[in-house]
């Protein structure tokens, strides 16, 4: 097996950010996870009130986000991707992207040129803005509430 040290060197600035940012992430999760199981607090039920929501009365562009991760958990992908459509997007890219970068990493497999997430954060942006586009104007010509 070669050393690990030449492949994460190797990585394309914006790849080696992302990964190490996606490294945290899963952190965060497995803490989560953990907290649940030893004290029974279960972080995704708890409500925070929205100030974008509090001060504009209109959906926020995260608005579903914790809905969604909910269903997705529960299995229900429908349910998810009607609550806020970049959060399947979001949890797949991840995956594929840390996958690769492992392969990468301690394999030297390389099937995509160094950059490539970027683009695929910019499709997710995009997705972002389409749906909140959306439910705002659900919202306030056809009197439509998703956050409900």
């Amino acid at each position: 097996m070669k050393d690990f040290r030449i492949y994460k060197n190797r990585l394309g600035n914006s790849d080696r950010l992302m990964y190490e940012l996606g490294i945290a992430a899963l952190g965060i999760c497995i803490a989560a996870v953990l907290l649940y199981f030893i004290t029974g607090i279960n972080l995704l039920r708890l409500n925070y009130p929205c100030i974008f929501n509090k001060v504009t009365h209109l959906c926020c562009p995260g608005c579903g986000g914790t809905r969604a991760a909910r269903a997705l958990l529960r299995g229900e992908i429908l349910k998810s991707l009607y609550d806020y459509p970049p959060f399947l997007y979001g949890v797949i890219v991840y995956a594929v992207f840390m996958v690769r970068c492992f392969l990468y990493i301690h394999f030297g497999i390389r099937k995509s040129p160094d950059g490539t997430v970027v683009k695929y954060m910019y499709v997710f942006v995009g997705l972002i803005i389409v749906q909140w586009i959306v439910k705002v104007v659900a919202q306030v010509c056809f009197d439509y509430y998703w956050f409900l």
